[in-house]
């Protein structure tokens, strides 16, 4: 009879930016020999199933969120990117003891728990059961460093500070920032002494990788290395390059194909998986910038808007739900999107010039990694009109510096498999345990 293999939980939850990492890297985990389930939203059930990883439901589901707060996916989505708190007060914090009590019966008998870096109830489930805990990021804004502090955020950091003082400004500001931010994580608080956890202190979070635990970047080190003031248990592992099969139809395909070998090159829009939530007017602009420019376009829409789209899109525009960003962006001429890590690691590996436009979260921190990369310019997300984009867009494209950072920095970011670096490293801590 063989032996039960190790049981690995990965517990994430979110949009699908923050889920295709995960089951890239539960995939990377059963390959180092482990039995894997991953924990989220029931939403994701049938994404994760179909790649062979065990799954089980904890709350909040997407329905759960929806039905109390009374908003659907573009107002929740506005809401995040209008205020800064919403994640946590209200998606996160409400539902922390209900996912820890789920949490708790999942967790038995698993050899390691490895969860997204703000999954709170994972980590304190873990704690609790004595299990050892790794935490995936995949922002590299959350790796906070007072040597590369968050870019382009409305916080006054010296972004690329040379001299002590401004290393001792920068750390100020984050000690700063980490007191106000524990403000509004008492609900934190209060969950962890009703568990009888210790208070980790003024929001961890926002204090960078706790030293004590295995914390690993799942993004590229070339937008954010380890720094000085990093703790030595940091891996940055290399980005995540999955994204799933496409739900298209074979006619769709087909037609998105005709489109491509039509003509030359498009620029390909894309707002991910969240932010694109009935945002017509943001895809309008596009429209109208790909035509006074003379270029091509590929509007990537949320499957709901696709068809009022199109109504309106000339020939010149092809307009499609999810497409896998793998198969697109080396087609594209340009790519225009929000700042999601995922799409950024994919039109990085593409080789693809970028303009971005970002809208919450981690995204304008993002915007401005690429564009100290040199392969991209960014326009906030709330700035967008057709004129604008056409300006950012001209820039981007005539500048011929942009396409060749691009395609330069393509082979070293393809070269990264972040998922197999870090199962091997989720691999010997769970080793550890036996």
């Amino acid at each position: 009879m063989c032996a039960a293999l190790p049981k690995i939980l990965i517990v994430t939850f979110g949009s699908l930016g923050d889920l295709h990492p995960f089951i890239a890297l539960g995939q990377a985990l059963q390959r180092e020999g482990f039995s894997v389930v991953v924990a989220s939203s029931s939403d994701h059930r049938e994404r994760v199933e179909a790649h062979g990883l065990g799954f089980t439901p904890i709350s909040p589901s997407l329905a759960d969120i929806r039905a109390r707060l009374g908003l659907d996916m573009g107002g929740l989505a506005r809401r995040m990117s209008e205020d800064d708190g919403f994640l946590f007060r209200d998606l996160i914090f409400p539902h922390l003891h209900q996912s820890y009590e789920q949490l708790l019966a999942i967790s038995a008998g698993a050899a390691t728990v490895v969860a997204h870096s703000i999954a709170f109830s994972a980590h304190a489930a873990a704690e609790k059961l004595g299990i050892p805990l790794a935490l995936v990021t995949l922002s590299p804004m959350l790796l906070y460093s007072a040597y590369d502090p968050p870019l382009g955020s409305r916080a006054p950091f010296i972004p690329e500070p040379r001299a002590r003082l401004s290393l001792a400004y920068n750390r100020a500001m984050l000690g700063l920032f980490a007191e106000l931010a524990d403000r509004w994580a008492a609900p934190l608080r209060r969950f962890r002494r009703d568990l009888g956890l210790p208070n980790p202190g003024p929001f961890a979070l926002f204090r960078g990788v706790a030293r004590d635990i295995p914390t690993i970047g799942l993004h590229s080190a070339l937008l954010a290395p380890p720094r000085p003031d990093h703790s030595p248990n940091l891996l940055v592992a290399g980005h995540s390059f999955h994204d799933a099969a496409t739900s298209m139809s074979e006619e769709e395909a087909a037609l998105l194909e005709e489109f491509l070998e039509a003509g030359e090159a498009p620029v390909v829009f894309t707002l991910g998986s969240f932010v694109s939530h009935g945002l017509h007017a943001h895809y309008r602009a596009c429209v109208e910038a790909a035509q006074s420019l003379g270029k091509r376009a590929i509007l990537l829409a949320d499957k709901e808007d696709v068809e009022e789209l199109r109504a309106g899109a000339p020939a010149s525009v092809h307009v499609a739900g999810y497409v896998p960003h793998s198969q697109l962006f080396p087609r594209a001429l340009a790519v225009a999107h929000h700042g999601g890590i995922g799409t950024s690691g994919q039109a990085l590996r593409a080789g693809k010039p970028q303009l971005v436009t970002p809208f919450l979260g981690d995204q304008q921190d993002n915007s401005a990694r690429l564009a100290r990369l040199g392969v991209a310019r960014a326009l906030p997300g709330r700035k967008v009109s057709g004129t604008r984009l056409a300006v950012e867009l001209a820039a981007l494209l005539e500048k011929p510096d942009y396409a060749r950072c691009a395609g330069e920095l393509a082979p070293r970011i393809a070269a990264e498999d972040g998922p197999a670096a870090a199962a091997q490293r989720i691999a010997q801590l769970a080793r550890r345990r036996k």
